[in-house]
């Protein structure tokens, strides 16, 4: 069972660092001329690369990959400080912290899915996606097995 929540811990950890590293950086699109991310663009001609905001105009599709990416963000976190939570023994009401921790993680799965679906539906096949897109993209499956570890926990737990 120890190994088991190491396990659950450790990808909980990837799948919340990889997404917070995509939500954070410029490089969701990208070719040799610029790099763009959810929250700015970057242009590069010759020696003067200079970066922008989108300020207020925002596409629609942007906000709402954002938004998705908060929200798994959020679960995300939910889940990794509730398995983290694991090794301590304490009960949070009738749930156990496991079980809340795998629900949280299908919830961040569900939501990346979503922003990185409405993100990649957006743009089509044309558009050359960059290493942050992909990390975002990585973070879904991952989700996946820390809430498939996560209830293995609970009902390794509840035997």
């Amino acid at each position: 069972m120890q190994a088991l929540q190491i396990g659950a811990v450790v990808c909980a950890f990837i799948s919340l660092l990889l997404l917070l590293i995509a939500l954070g950086s410029d490089y969701w699109l990208a070719n040799a001329l610029n790099n763009t991310g959810l929250w700015k663009y970057c242009v590069n001609v010759g020696p003067i690369y200079s970066c922008s905001s989108y300020g207020m105009n925002v596409e629609d599709f942007l906000q709402a990959t954002r938004a998705f990416m908060f929200l798994g963000m959020i679960a995300g976190a939910v889940s990794c400080i509730g398995l983290c939570g694991t090794f301590i023994g304490l009960q949070l009401g009738s749930i156990s912290k496991a079980k809340a921790s795998a629900i949280a993680s299908f919830v961040a799965a569900l939501c990346v899915l979503i922003a990185m679906a409405t993100f990649t539906g957006s743009l089509g096949t044309e558009a050359s996606y960059g290493w942050s897109f992909g990390l975002g993209w990585a973070s879904f499956p991952l989700f996946l097995i820390t809430g498939g570890l996560a209830f293995r926990l609970n009902a390794a737990a509840t035997e």
